[in-house]
């Protein structure tokens, strides 16, 4: 006969310990909004056939926005769907300089233009963007239509630190 084994193995296995539920379901519920938040845009009131809506457009870290319109100061950050035509467009871009190679100016600046772009021919119904960035340390800025076609280049008109 043979020779059998019959000693049973009991494993005692340690339950991991149980975190409360409710953290968990706190970081669940504010992820769900966070993506629900970013990812969800008001929807935008169409354009009247007389009216073009104009857009800014630039670096995450820079800062664009209107100032004038027609010589007339601009009440708000961004301009109203303007009429048909010609328009003198007045911005603000804020961007920040990183500092030079000397003692007490390698911390970066931040520093203010203010641009200009004259277009003749703003058609109703149609959106635009006013685009800028820094190119070779120089601010720069243009106007383009709905289909990223460059319409106009914008003057820089001042630019200070601050």
């Amino acid at each position: 006969m043979a020779n059998v084994n019959t000693s049973v193995i009991v494993h005692h296995t340690q339950h991991p310990r149980r975190w409360p539920a409710w953290p968990a379901i706190v970081v669940t519920v504010m992820a769900a909004g966070l993506v629900a938040c970013a990812s969800s845009r008001p929807p935008q009131e169409p354009i009247a056939d007389n009216q073009a809506r104009i857009t800014f457009s630039t670096q995450p870290m820079d800062n664009l926005r209107a100032h004038r319109l027609n010589g007339e100061l601009v009440r708000g950050l961004s301009f109203d769907d303007i009429p048909a035509g010609a328009h003198r467009l007045d911005v603000r871009f804020r961007f920040e300089r990183p500092g030079g190679g000397q003692p007490g100016l390698r911390d970066s600046q931040q520093h203010t233009c203010d641009l200009r772009i004259h277009y003749p021919a703003f058609e109703g119904g149609q959106r635009y963007v006013i685009r800028a960035e820094l190119f070779h340390w120089r601010p720069r800025g243009w106007l383009q239509n709905a289909a990223g076609e460059r319409l106009a280049d914008a003057d820089v008109v001042h630019c200070s630190p601050g």
